[in-house]
Order: structure tokens, then sequence, then C-alpha cells
């Protein structure tokens, strides 16, 4: 078979357009060569040397002559190929006829061969599908603001705006992960549990207007934008935004964080102890409700080893995210908090949980439920999708390179051959993460900083063949987790990588005159796609992930933690200094701790003094 280096593959656009992005087409499989074909150079035909005489070969075989072997979309571009066996550069350019709208092959020979329309949909198919899959990887709020110019080269901000801004957690994924990581199935069981999970819960979100923008583990940051709905084009329709017939426009803020209560009281009306069907564990959520402005960022740029593609990450910032930091813990299972900010908007249109009272925090709220005098969840849910407009700035196929800037180049792969599911597993990882304080990133200074930090700490990451998964921004600063032994960079000293990447992490912390804290563990867990068909991540789930955030909370400033099974595993290049055990959430008992030093260099080479061989 041919193999086709990827590195070059270009997007298809007709002649005399111009496409934003390249995307690129890959076959479910490599077909077989045929025995007759040939591994000459091809050339693109001019539209002007173009006749209607030639003969026009079988889908099967065009494909197998060169087209569907390049895994690539029409380009209208040069694409270098190499043929197996021969080692030789072929250039193949497709380009459209503008007479006859078809396209057009020529060999070194001369010999122009046409694409038949079963080979034209075949590949216009499979951008269709690496297209769909892509976009539940992105925002609404990314794909808007690349149509409003937030995405150009040298922008960090990419949004400003104000909204409400929830951030709901689930409970019982680690159980739920700790039981089925010892079965032989458990990849494929954990991710039917949540997939049947997070899909009401997306629709839900979806259908209120709601935007998950990130998944931090079983946890979602949602963004309600405050949208003028009442100057929509679509506000000649007689239904408010709100919902109700006869009561004034809230304004667009208030509607939000409206949306989003109501949202939260459907979220826990449908979802509240969710059957897992394993072993008894059940899921629940408790959620915090904040608003204001919000400032959303894209950071980093730097370029992972296995592909050419740059990785960027985007993160929400702003007072809402101080709120719900609040406003989430003071959540029970079952429970919404609102914080006051919120609570102002809405207190006229909600009633109030009185049944429990929250010492300390008398000024943030629990809903109970709508003021259905007034407002009721359906309602304002038909509303919300009445005046929903995003599907206007949702990407095409022209940007699918964009959305390949979010996606770990090993997901999209599998995205693109159809086999996403292939990405679902258990195994062994060294996880890093890594808690930043001392600059406030929705400061145009401070987004600065991240950009330049997240870059750091990308190419320190890359160096050491790991990933970064997630990037978040709390309460408490910025949080990285990274990832070391994910396919397709999988060493056996994954753990030595890691902690040699936190020690010169600490260094780039130093330069920026931030606070960094470190923690690392090595242990199984769940490695693979989180979420619904409409909104995705890829993420790591499991104890010794939760592990590492909790060695990162204990850690001293500029510290590093890492448990015992990384200890062992550690090279003798790392020398580790033991500390008293100690109380972590979630362990009964005390956990080891050690921090590790780098070995310095010996103090003699070849022979010491005494004569002994060193």
């Amino acid at each position: 078979g041919r193999e086709v280096r990827r590195d070059t593959a270009r997007g298809v656009h007709p002649a005399g357009t111009r496409a934003r992005g390249s995307p690129r087409c890959l076959p479910a499989r490599r077909p077989k060569p045929m025995g007759s074909q040939s591994s000459s150079p091809v050339r693109a035909i001019k539209p002007s040397e173009v006749s209607s005489d030639d003969e026009v070969p079988s889908p099967r075989r065009q494909a197998s002559a060169g087209v569907g072997l390049m895994r690539t979309a029409f380009s209208g571009q040069d694409v270098d190929a190499t043929a197996s066996g021969q080692l030789e550069s072929v250039k193949v350019s497709l380009r459209t006829c503008a007479s006859t709208g078809t396209y057009e092959l020529e060999d070194h020979t001369g010999v122009r061969k046409r694409l038949s329309d079963e080979v034209v949909s075949w590949f216009r198919s499979r951008n269709s599908d690496t297209l769909k899959g892509s976009l539940a990887f992105v925002p609404w709020i990314l794909q808007q603001s690349y149509f409003e110019g937030g995405l150009d080269d040298g922008k960090i901000v990419m949004h400003r705006g104000e909204g409400a801004v929830v951030f709901s957690d689930a409970s019982g994924f680690t159980a739920l992960t700790e039981r089925l990581a010892t079965k032989s199935n458990g990849a494929e069981l954990l991710s039917q549990c949540l997939t049947a999970f997070f899909t009401p819960l997306i629709n839900l979100i979806n259908a209120y207007r709601g935007d998950v923008i990130k998944f931090s583990g079983d946890a979602l940051t949602i963004y309600f934008p405050a949208v003028d709905d009442a100057a929509a084009p679509r506000s000649k329709v007689q239904v408010p935004p709100h919902g109700s017939y006869g009561l004034p426009d809230l304004g667009a803020m208030a509607t939000a964080v409206l949306r989003a209560s109501a949202c939260c009281i459907e979220i826990h009306k449908q979802l509240h102890n969710f059957d897992t069907g394993v072993d008894g564990v059940r899921l629940c959520l408790h959620i915090g409700v904040g608003c204001g402005e919000v400032t959303i960022l894209q950071v980093g740029g730097a370029v992972p080893p296995e592909t050419h593609v740059p990785r960027f990450e985007y993160i929400i910032a702003g007072p809402p995210l101080e709120q719900i930091s609040i406003a989430e813990p003071l959540a029970k299972n079952g429970e919404t908090c609102l914080s006051p900010q919120a609570w102002e908007y809405v207190r006229d249109c909600v009633i109030e949980d009185a049944s429990r009272q929250l010492e300390g925090r008398e000024e943030f709220h629990l809903l109970l439920k709508m003021d259905e005098t007034k407002y009721t969840f359906p309602t304002i849910k038909h509303a919300a999708m009445e005046r929903d407009r995003r599907h206007e700035t949702q990407f095409k196929l022209s940007e699918l390179n964009v959305i390949r800037r979010y996606i770990p180049s090993a997901v999209f792969k599998q995205i693109e051959g159809g086999t996403l599911t292939y990405v679902n597993e258990m195994r062994n990882i060294s996880t890093i993460f890594i808690g930043g304080s001392g600059v406030d990133v929705s400061a145009d200074d401070g987004a600065l900083v991240a950009h330049n930090l997240m870059n750091s700490v990308q190419e320190i990451c890359y160096a050491h063949e790991g990933t970064l998964n997630k990037f978040v921004i709390d309460d408490k600063g910025m949080l990285f987790l990274l990832v070391y032994g994910l396919p397709p960079l999988v060493h056996t000293d994954d753990p030595t990588r890691a902690v040699l990447s936190c020690f010169e992490m600490v260094k780039v912390f130093q330069k920026y005159d931030l606070t960094g804290k470190f923690g690392v563990t090595t242990g199984r867990a769940y490695c693979g796609v989180c979420g619904s068909a409409r909104r995705m991540e890829y993420t790591v789930l499991g104890d010794a992930v939760n592990l590492s955030a909790r060695l990162m909370a204990s850690a001293p400033a500029h510290g590093i933690l890492i448990d015992q099974t990384t200890k062992g595993l550690c090279s003798r290049e790392i020398v580790v200094e033991e500390l008293p055990p100690i109380k972590v959430k979630g362990k009964t008992q005390a956990i080891p701790i050690f921090v590790p030093h780098a070995k310095g260099p010996p103090d003699f080479i070849g022979f010491d003094p005494a004569g002994k061989v060193r």
C-alpha cells in the first residue's frame, strides 16, 4: 500500500475560491494497491487541457490509483506522497475543471483521468463525518469568536462579555471508575455510563442556550451569555425572551441567569440519583451559579512532537469563577446554590429553598423551584430554543483545520478514521497537577503572562513527550493537568519524565514571578472521551488523577510532591526524600508522600581518590 505524509494534506475548494482552513479526508482504512496501478508521478490538469473523451475508471480503481490513498480532502494544492517500495516523491494535485465541474488527474505520461461522481461524493462524505465528530470538541463561543476575528494570529483575548456561569460537579464517578478499573471491558462500560449520563445533561444545557466551555474531569463549566433577544431579528415572534406572555422583558443579563436557573432545576429533576447500573453506584450533581463579566482566552500554540499542528487551549476567567468556587461547595447533592450577584437578578422569579441555612454564607441562596405564577422551566426553555441563532456561526468544512488546534492529534486521527471509540481505555499513566497563582488572567497584562506561561509549560511537556490535557482557571488561580503515557507517546520511564518536567517548570514559574505547586502520581486511569455526541472532551479519570490534585494542594510554594508508586518507578537520576504521611480528601488512611530531587553530577568520573571505579 501507499503511505502518505499527511503533514502536507490540505482541504478542497473549487478553483477561484479561497477556503479559510484546509480540511482533510481520511478513508476508513488504507485500500490495497491494485496490481495494475501505476505509482508514477501525477500532476494537476489545467482546465484548458481537460478533454471529455478520457476513460473514467471505476471508483475503487481511482481510489487505489492514489486518490483514496492520500487520506486528504480535495484541496486544489499539491500534496506530497510517497509510493511504498519505490520511495519516490509523487506530486498529486486535484483541481476542479471550470467548464465541467469535475476533478482531473494526469500522470507523467500525460494520461488524464477524471474522478467519478461516486469518488467525489465519497470524499465529501468522509470530510463531513470528520467535521461532525470534530465539532463536538469546541464550544459555541469559540466558533462565534472565529467569525468575529477573535482567533486571529496574535490575539489572546478572544471574547469579552457578560452572562451567567454554572459549575456542575458530579459525585460518584470516582467510585464508578474504581469499580470498573479491574474489569477487562472496564473502559467500554465506563464510556457507556459517561455517554448515558452526559447526553441528556448536555442536551438540556444546549436547549437553554448554555455553552459547555470546559470539562474538568466529571465536572462542567457552562456559560450562558447575556444576549439581547429583544433586538434580534426573530423578535417578531410574540413569545418574549423569558417565555411568559404579559410580563415585561427582564433584560439580557437577568434572562441569562433565569435560563441558567431553570436549566439547573430541570437537570436535578431528570438526572438526580442517576443509576449507572454498576454495583449500585448512582451519580448526583451539585451546582453553583454566578454571573458577571467574562473573559475567554486562547493561549499556547506550541507544536506537539507527534504532529505539525500547534495546540491551543481556551480558558474562561472573571468574577463569576470566584462566585461559583464558593457557591458550588455550599450545595449538597441535588442542590443548586446561587451567588449574591446572581440572586439579585432572579429573586422575584424563583423560590428559595429555606429548609437549610448556609451558616457563615447567608448572602448565598439555595434554589428550590421557579415561581410558577410567573415563569416555568418548559416555557423558558422553549423561548430560548426559539431564538437560538448559534448555528449561523457554526464551523463548516473550510474551518476544519481551525478545529484541529483544540483536539489532541491522536484523537483527531481516530475521528478521521471513524474509530473514535478506540481512544477509550484503561491504562497506567503518570499525572501532574500544577497550581499557579500570582496573576489576574482576566486583565490584559495577566492574559499575556498566562499565554507565555502556557507556552513554556507546553514546550517543557512536549520536550519530555508528555501531553497537556487541561488548563483551567478557578478561585485559587491556574490549574494545569499534564499526562505522561498517552498514545502514541508511551515510555517505560514516564514517571521519571514527569518528575524531570516538574524540575524545569519550577524554574519557569520563578521566571514569571509566580507561585507554582506540583503533585505527581502514577496509576491506572480511564483515558478517553467524556461527554456526548454534541459536546465532548478527551480526559483522564481515576483515583490516581484525583490524588495528584490532592498532593498539589498540599505542596509548598515551588514544591513537588510525589506518591509512593511514582517514587518506586523513578530512575536513579532522581533521589527522593520521605516526608510524614498526610491525610487527603477521599482517603481513609494517611498517604505516604515524597519530595524528589535531581541527582547532582558525580564528584568523580572513572576512579575516585581511593582507586575505586565510579
